[in-house]
């Protein structure tokens, strides 16, 4: 059956409010843009986040322990890429 030409017709010459969101969207920064996705995906962020708090593993290392940690991988991955 389709729409009434009347509105075919003036649907037509106006353009989509998704066409318009997606052209100012398109004008905006990356950085805007990053920032309007993260106020957009706020909740999801924010329920993923808390379950990576969750499943994360506390340890009792220093800053110091960690930095040596870290530094014996580096010496271990230089002396791989040279063997």
């Amino acid at each position: 059956m389709g729409f009434p030409k009347t509105y075919q017709k003036s649907a037509n010459a106006n353009p989509s409010i998704f066409a318009l969101l997606v052209d100012d969207i398109n004008k905006m920064s990356a950085s805007e843009q990053k920032a309007l996705w993260i106020n957009t995906n706020n909740e999801k962020l924010s329920t993923l986040a808390a379950e990576i708090d969750d499943s994360t593993v506390v340890h009792n290392f220093s800053h110091l322990e960690i930095n040596s940690l870290i530094d014996e991988a580096r010496r271990k991955t230089a002396n791989l890429l040279i063997l």
